[in-house]
């Protein structure tokens, strides 16, 4: 395992990472496809600019179009916290089996990354960044399995008591017998 692999891509400030989505979506296309002016555009995405602002409505627009959910993922880190999707539909249970597998995958990245990290006796600065984001990737698969999970919860059925089937309160039906 290299230095490199305990990198993954992610940003801890939603404003950088809105910056770097706006650009690799594109931000002509996006300030065309929202009607607003190219330059005021590139100024709201300009960590460094303070005359333009990027709005919420804007944040959402750009996760949206782009298709990508860096920018929550930077601020759920921000505060303290991983952004995690919910699956979609029922899941089933090779679902559940491949979470399990990523789960055991990020598992093994984040303590190779450690203990490579360890290796020298200290941990500097640019290894432990690269270990909180394993440690953060690996709690962002655990979180995704627990809502595969309890995608998967289901009531079970009531035993309905003869009062409530038909319909008599406080009263007990009474079985009919063949040949009474």
């Amino acid at each position: 395992m290299t230095k490199h692999t305990l990198k993954p891509f992610s940003y801890s400030c939603p404003i950088i990472a809105a910056y770097q989505l706006g650009h690799s979506y594109g931000v002509d296309r996006f300030a065309s496809e929202t009607y607003q002016n190219v330059g005021s555009m590139y100024n709201k995405l300009n960590p460094e600019n303070d005359s333009n602002h990027l709005y919420l409505r804007d944040a959402i627009l750009l996760t949206e179009k782009a298709n990508n959910d860096a920018i929550l993922s930077a601020w759920a880190q921000q505060r303290g916290g991983v952004f995690v999707k919910l699956p979609n539909n029922l899941s089933c249970e090779e679902e559940l089996s491949d979470q399990l597998l990523r789960l055991s995958e990020e598992m093994g990245l984040t303590s190779g990354g450690i203990r490579e990290s360890r290796s020298d006796g200290i941990i500097d600065p640019d290894e432990y960044e690269g270990i909180e984001a394993r440690i953060d990737a690996l709690v962002t698969e655990a979180l995704a399995l627990k809502a595969l999970i309890k995608s998967q919860v289901r009531d079970l059925p009531k035993p309905v008591s003869a009062e409530e089937d038909w319909g008599l309160p406080g009263k007990a039906a009474t079985p009919i017998r063949k040949g009474a």
